[in-house]
């Protein structure tokens, strides 16, 4: 049933070819008007003013076609307008907005208003079914040339005979071998398959029909170009009844999995490797099952006897030697067979080697708790084309019809599992970690740091104690917040003593590392709130809000409209005294990118300008930084991992930004505290602002991320480097799933492109003209599913980032992208378009000793094209 295609729906396209079948072929009707349109009068009148009076001169399809059909009626630009319709329905590979604006265009020539409401002008009519390749937009004309002739030709016939002819699918295709050019034009195969749907395929191009007719029917080259475009739809026919026999099934389709990959030059192989349980337990299953069920991928080295596996072939994990046997694992090789020690640590001691692979499992199974999985006996039952599911050894290549059946069959029999429930991580202090992430951009080092943050140093239960989560809460305030709270919860009067010596206070104090002075911050404070006609305090420098007063006894209390100045101070109260919810995000970390005009008082503390009061006088207060406010949080939460992450690192001035804390990040000297922020252990410095004792706690860690293709920021500071581990992130392909997990998306055409084999090719030659430190990274392809999120990544950052690399040398973005040849000529589908002006064209003549000029732009995104970017890696061998 060549109907099925896929994940495409057909019904609305399908539905408007027999519109056309009925109003336009059977009779003299009309697609989106009330006229007779289309009529052999009509038709005469294309012939004469457009196929007899072709222009090959400047100017596009639309432009040459307007003048053309200028002399034409109104119902003949009408009718122009509706075949370019018809010609448009199949083809995927042209936008939605782009196909109703051509449509549109041509019928205003009409002077007749739109029929913009049309339903067979909707989405779902235009969205297309399959790809009509380069060639279809480029020789328009000659399409249209075919649809117009095979058109006149059914209406000199009599409305019997043309009647019979629509209503039988080979009597069509046999009689079509007399319009001329019928061998070589696309929409003849277009025409069949909507009219016919059950009788042809969904193959548009001659290339993609030949090469499947090449690879089921085993005919040679020779034999298969000499075939008629009716001979080859006879082939297809065949051949499909062979496959759905052989799979036993109708829903096939040659652009999906499991024809597809029969046929492809582009498909990647599937490998059989094995696990016996009795040889090798696997300590690590129930983790690594977890991690796949949730959407992330297990890298692990596996034994694979055979030298031919590359980067992207699809791998299938066998369980076997004790029961239940069967397939539970799949994923993906993104390391190509390299000789290893053996698994085994006695014979690795012995120097015994094994060759393996890198595999990236997307998914693992394990039968003993019930996961589904495909047992041997199900395997067994495949036997399309003998292949052996008992591999005496790891890495046997799996057959491509067994291939396609086993890889729809996985995906029936196991489906999505649930989401296990999300363990949460033991709290407790380690050893403090400093690391920092390095290599090109795009490698994933931001996300490493992100995906870290949320692993280690995020949580959604809540895990503090009360006195943990008031630090946390206090030290970020001002002291006036604190102050007013305290008082508040005294019951809006109190003694100082007695607002001293409450939990607000004093844990603010410790927090912020305050041992002195405390009561008089106190009084500072309460004084220069204090309303102007208070009789006991005479202060000058007040600052709103003015709402406390004293008593002759020293009992300061609240007065004037307290709660409606200060109702964000009477919530803060009022959160404080409730406590930590049960469960609440609790973050334990921050974030902070460096920069070229980042300080130590930005990081570390430093003295801020605050206005004082309605006078307008300056005061200067010493305020934390993100690295104090992190590590008082760590200080007073002792049993749990707080970090700090610092993207760029290499961007700021480190010895400035750090001063005498590169000491104190030391391992070996990192403060242990208790949780009463006492110190148990470690070092402390005075800091120069505030002159308070300051250590780093052992359970805060510090990580960086540098990337190494800024050449413009002068290496890392020697001190820092000593301090940190360092951990190097490369580009790996083999990360990059595409949209079918093997590193390949659909091209909107019915091909598809390697996300893999592109960004290989492209840092092949960037290594060549630079160096690796400046090559691209998969990140930028990792989210890639289709080809206008590939477009997008490509204009909007890949061409960007090639501008500063290359300094505006434009020829050489052209050489990464393979947009010209050894000599300079320009590719067919150029991403880098350039020109030539020279001095005669544009002065006039000789006007001294100028050179030419090339121009370069960047192609516009309509006019990119999948074989744009197929071509940057088709080349490479």
């Amino acid at each position: 049933m060549s109907r099925y295609c896929g994940e495409k729906d057909t019904k609305a396209i399908l539905e408007a070819a027999e519109h056309w079948r009925q109003r336009g072929l059977l009779s003299d009707g009309y697609i989106f008007s009330d006229k007779a349109l289309w009529c052999l009068e009509n038709l005469k009148a294309l012939d004469q003013y457009f196929i007899n009076q072709l222009d090959e001169g400047e100017g596009n399809f639309f432009e040459k076609l307007s003048a053309q059909l200028a002399p034409t009626s109104p119902e003949v630009k009408q009718l122009a307008a509706e075949m370019l319709w018809v010609m448009l329905l199949c083809p995927s590979n042209i936008g939605i907005n782009s196909k109703k604006a051509g449509i549109q265009k041509i019928w205003g020539w009409s002077g007749v208003p739109f029929p913009e409401d049309s339903p067979w002008l909707s989405d779902a009519t235009l969205l297309g079914v399959g790809s009509a390749g380069m060639g279809y937009n480029n020789l328009r004309w000659r399409e249209l040339i075919f649809l117009i002739r095979l058109t006149m030709a059914l209406k000199q016939l009599t409305d019997g005979e043309r009647r019979t002819l629509l209503g039988d699918a080979m009597s069509l295709a046999k009689w079509l071998e007399k319009v001329p050019e019928c061998n070589s034009r696309q929409f003849r195969h277009m025409m069949l398959f909507m009219l016919f749907p059950d009788n042809f395929e969904r193959i548009f191009g001659g290339t993609d029909r030949r090469k499947i007719v090449s690879a089921f029917s085993g005919k040679s080259d020779a034999q298969i170009n000499a075939l008629t475009a009716f001979e080859i739809d006879k082939e297809l026919s065949s051949i499909r009844k062979q496959q759905e026999q052989t799979f036993k099934t109708s829903e096939l389709d040659f652009y999906v999995p499991p024809l597809r990959d029969l046929w492809r030059d582009d498909r990647n192989v599937s490998w059989l490797i094995t696990w016996n349980p009795k040889f090798w337990p696997w300590a690590s299953l129930e983790e690594d099952r977890d991690s796949t069920h949730t959407g992330k991928t297990v890298n692990m080295r596996w034994s694979f006897a055979n030298r031919n596996a590359r980067v992207g072939d699809k791998a299938y994990l066998i369980r076997t030697g004790v029961a239940p046997k069967g397939i539970v694992a799949v994923g993906n090789i993104v390391k190509a067979p390299f000789e290893a020690p053996h698994w085994d640590e006695e014979k690795a001691a012995d120097g015994k080697t094994r060759w393996c692979v890198e595999i990236d499992f997307t998914r693992i199974q394990n039968p003993l708790v019930d996961d589904p999985y495909i047992a041997f006996e199900e395997l067994e039952k495949i036997d399309i084309d003998q292949q052996k599911w008992n591999p005496q050894s790891s890495g046997i290549e799996i057959k491509p019809q067994s291939a396609g059946a086993i890889e729809k069959l996985w995906e029936k029999v196991v489906g999505t599992p649930s989401q296990p429930e999300k363990k949460v991580v033991s709290p407790g202090a380690a050893n403090a970690i400093n690391l920092i992430y390095y290599g090109p951009p795009g490698t994933g080092k931001t996300y490493q740091l992100r995906e870290l943050l949320k692993e280690k140093y995020s949580s959604t239960k809540q895990i503090i104690s009360r006195e943990s989560w008031l630090s946390q809460q206090l030290v970020d305030i001002r002291w006036f917040d604190a102050i007013f709270a305290a008082l508040y919860e005294l019951g809006a009067q109190a003694k100082v003593v007695d607002i001293a010596m409450h939990e607000f206070i004093a844990l603010k104090a410790r927090a912020m590392g305050r041992h002195q002075n405390i009561t008089q911050t106190i009084w500072a404070t309460l004084q220069a709130h204090t309303i102007d006609a208070s009789k006991t305090v005479q202060y000058k420098h007040k600052s709103p809000p003015l709402v406390f007063d004293k008593s002759t006894a020293s009992v300061w209390h609240m007065v004037g409209d307290w709660q409606e100045e200060c109702a964000e101070q009477v919530s803060l109260a009022e959160a404080l005294k409730s406590g930590p919810k049960s469960e609440t995000d609790h973050h334990r970390y921050e974030f902070v990118t460096f920069h070229q005009a980042y300080s130590y008082e930005d990081f570390i503390e430093g003295l801020r300008p605050v206005t004082n009061g309605e006078d307008g006088q300056i005061a200067y207060l010493v305020v934390p930084g993100v690295f104090h406010r992190i590590a008082q949080k760590a200080k007073s939460d002792p049993k749990q991992r707080y970090a700090i992450f610092i993207d760029e690192i290499n961007r700021g001035n480190i010895a400035k930004i750090f001063g005498e804390l590169i000491t104190l990040i030391e391992p070996d000297k990192r403060a242990e505290y208790n949780e009463r922020g006492e110190k148990v252990s470690g070092m402390e410095l005075t800091l120069p602002y505030s002159r308070t004792l300051f250590g780093v706690p052992k359970n805060l860690d510090i990580y960086g991320a540098m990337n190494t293709a800024d050449r413009s920021i002068a290496l890392l500071d020697t001190a820092l480097r000593r301090r940190f581990k360092f951990q190097e992130l490369m580009p790996n392909p083999g990360l990059i799933s595409g949209s079918r997990v093997d590193g390949l998306i659909e091209d909107g055409e019915g091909g598809t492109i390697n996300l893999r084999a592109l960004l290989e090719a492209m840092n092949r030659r960037i290594r060549f003209f630079l160096n690796r430190d400046m090559t691209l990274g998969h990140a930028y392809f990792m989210n890639i599913k289709d080809f206008p999120s590939l477009k997008d990544v490509m204009l909007n950052q890949i061409i960007p980032l090639l501008q500063e690399y290359f300094y505006e040398n434009w020829n050489r973005i052209q050489l990464v992208f393979q947009d010209v040849g050894p000599g300079g000529e320009k590719s067919d589908s150029q991403i880098i378009c350039h020109s030539t002006l020279n001095e005669q064209d544009v002065l006039g003549g000789d006007h001294g000793d100028y050179d030419d000029l090339i121009e370069y732009w960047v192609a516009p995104p309509e006019d990119i094209t999948p074989d744009s970017i197929r071509k940057i890696y088709e080349k490479v061998s």
